[in-house]
């Protein structure tokens, strides 16, 4: 049996990440947004033109994903109900207040980007830096923006070589239903999978056959 809902928002789940974007001071704005996905070396991500990142984005053509863990859900919540904006967007509320200085507020150091002008966030372990390929309307203020990867960055610990993440050590965090959760127990991997979370057995050569 099933039941008809009609969801008021649908996160089902998706990766958090933390847009840095140049202000046009050269400050560095935090936009915090779980509609990305990626295809190759693409990202889509979803942003309403009421957000100071949005604007900043469509504005410089530039902008670094950065990726955090699991540990950083309150930092997050800390500047949720801050905007970039001064002043605060109508179509916000008055739930939200004008913060021109979110890295104080969650706590976070910069590090500089090096193919893109804005600050990547130190305590985020992977940064994605990128550049604006397309952009798309789609209704109430939302949309659509292509952007393509030009370098990406991994904490050491991550690393596995030049172009593998260690997937049992990454932590991402997830948002499903205005919810943080975490990545949980493995639960099996795909048959193209590059890389083996489990043993081999080993042939008469002391090598995984």
């Amino acid at each position: 049996m099933f039941t008809t809902i009609s969801p008021s928002v649908h996160y089902f789940g998706s990766l958090v990440a933390l847009l840095t974007t140049s202000n046009p001071d050269g400050s560095t704005n935090i936009t915090p947004i779980s509609s990305a996905w990626s295809l190759g070396d693409h990202y889509v991500l979803g942003l309403s033109s009421h957000h100071q990142g949005y604007r900043n984005l469509i504005r410089t053509g530039e902008v670094v994903l950065n990726l955090p863990e699991e540990c950083m859900a309150p930092a997050i919540e800390r500047i949720s109900m801050t905007t970039g904006s001064d002043p605060v967007p109508a179509v916000k509320g008055s739930s939200y207040r004008t913060e021109h200085d979110k890295w104080a507020v969650a706590g976070w150091d910069p590090l500089p980007g090096l193919r893109t002008a804005p600050q990547r966030i130190a305590q985020c372990p992977i940064h994605i830096e990128a550049t604006l390929d397309n952009s798309w309307p789609l209704e109430a203020g939302l949309h659509a923006i292509h952007v393509r990867v030009q370098q990406v960055h991994v904490r050491d610990d991550l690393a596995l070589d030049s172009s593998h993440v260690d997937v049992r050590t990454w932590r991402p965090m997830f948002y499903t239903f205005r919810h943080y959760f975490g990545k949980g127990s493995h639960l099996g991997q795909n048959v193209r999978a590059e890389q083996r979370l489990t043993a081999q057995p080993s042939g008469p050569s002391g090598r995984g056959t």
